[in-house]
């Protein structure tokens, strides 16, 4: 009888089934995975919800100092100063840092680098594009997504919503002769970026022309005498206004001295050298002048023990409540005025052009802006008292930026005065002001090793 020995069938996975387990698995770490570190995951939500939260705190802490500043005050405003004392009672001294930027006072947390804007009636508000720089001292605008370079170039086109013109006649400028001085949308330069202006309804970048604007006659805006101080600030905005109806454009201004002063960190009160400009001097800086009228000349007599005159009975005044820009005093009447004359090179912030570089250097994007290039173009900015002899009619003019110019050919860089009584020709300077929530896009090309951008309509 043969002996049948039964064999059991042994149970496994085959591979087949192995490998449809591991695929299943990949697939589920691969869910899983992306369910933690992914855009939405836990891991991001919860980094985003630590970054709400931080902003969140920060947003109190700027509310809670506004408030106390604003109870500080008497008058109920909000000063700068008083903003960083509550600020630093809030944080730890040296955590966050405020500007005065006119219209609204900045903050910036240094840690988190994030910012934010008080205005004057102490309403707070996250910034839609803020300043920053690098360790090499480049200067940079960012709204978080995109960062632009100070000096990019823009391809912004002041023509784009159609030509206008504009012309400065001679009963505004004092041009004694010729059919006034037209100035069209279509004038031929291209536009770089100068940075951005924090004021009450957003941060706006501001835009300014590589080669500053010309007349159709290639010459710049000329002002000549009493009539073109009266009404050189009036021509030079309406000039201004026709370049800033391009797409993106919310407003358009001229550049002035002010704007200057904020880049080079030039402040009259407090020089390169640490004095008050021309200390001691008839035109320091804010001095109090007592003009008084004899027969032969006019004298001076500053509140800082200084003294000069006035020869040849030439001079004359601006009186802001008659509007009358040179009245003439008569023989024993006196006015005190105040000087309001500067000058100083952007690079040592004095009127030397050689010594210590306080300013802005001349390799900088800033200098490329603002001075390279032999520019030459009038501010929006009156003074009072300019000169140094005070024999002639030099009391008043416009401040420039000027290679060459009245009484300082040469001096490159430097801001100067225009006497109204000759007959000075100067550029035009608009700073365009575009929308704080323009959609920018580079276009690849690099202009003078600078960055492009176009604008995304």
């Amino acid at each position: 009888m043969k002996k049948i020995t039964r064999i059991e069938k042994q149970k496994g996975i085959t591979l087949m089934v192995l490998v449809i387990t591991i695929i299943v698995l990949l697939i589920l770490a691969g869910v899983t995975i992306s369910a933690i570190t992914g855009d939405n995951g836990i891991i991001g939500n919860a980094g985003q919800a630590k970054e709400e939260t931080e902003i969140a705190n920060e947003r109190e802490i700027v509310e809670k100092a506004t408030v106390q500043a604003m109870g500080n005050n008497k008058y109920g405003n909000i000063e700068e100063s008083e903003l960083q004392s509550e600020l630093d009672k809030e944080t730890d001294e040296g955590k966050t840092k405020t500007t005065d930027e006119g219209e609204v006072i900045k903050v910036l947390f240094v840690e988190s680098k994030r910012n934010y804007v008080v205005d004057k009636d102490g309403n707070v508000r996250d910034m839609t594009w803020w300043e920053t720089s690098d360790e090499d001292g480049n200067n940079y605008v960012t709204n978080g997504e995109v960062t632009l370079q100070t000096g990019d170039y823009i391809a912004y086109d002041a023509n784009d919503n159609g030509e206008y013109t504009y012309t400065a006649e001679a009963e505004k400028t004092g041009v004694s002769s010729g059919e006034g001085q037209s100035f069209s949308s279509s004038y031929e330069t291209t536009w770089r970026l100068l940075g951005v202006d924090h004021n009450a309804t957003g941060d706006n970048l501001m835009l300014v022309p590589t080669t500053p604007i010309q007349s159709t006659e290639s010459t710049g805006l000329s002002l000549c005498s009493a009539t073109g101080y009266c009404y050189g600030v009036e021509e030079m905005e309406n000039i201004c206004e026709i370049y800033g109806h391009g797409i993106g454009a919310i407003s358009v201004r001229t550049m002035t001295i002010e704007d200057i002063n904020k880049i080079t960190g030039y402040d009259p009160t407090n020089t390169g050298d640490g004095t008050v400009y021309r200390e001691g001097e008839i035109g320091e800086y804010l001095n109090e002048v007592i003009c008084a009228k004899a027969p032969e000349y006019t004298t001076l007599q500053g509140k800082n023990g200084s003294t000069g005159r006035f020869g040849y009975n030439l001079f004359r005044y601006y009186d802001e409540n008659s509007k009358n820009y040179y009245k003439e005093l008569a023989i024993g009447e006196s006015i005190t005025l105040i000087s309001t004359y500067y000058g100083y090179y952007a690079t040592t912030l004095t009127e030397s052009s050689t010594g210590d570089m306080k300013g802005i250097t001349t390799s900088s994007r800033e200098y490329s802006v603002l001075f390279s290039n032999r520019k030459q173009y009038w501010l929006a900015s009156r003074y009072t008292l300019g000169g140094g002899t005070f024999t002639d009619t030099g009391a008043i003019g416009f401040h420039a930026v000027a290679n060459n110019g009245i009484g300082v050919v040469g001096r490159g860089d430097v801001l100067y005065a225009g006497n109204p009584y000759l007959s000075s020709s100067n550029n035009i300077m608009p700073i365009v002001y575009l929308d704080k929530n323009i959609q920018l896009k580079e276009t690849g090309n690099q202009v003078n090793s600078c960055t492009e951008w176009e604008i995304d309509a």
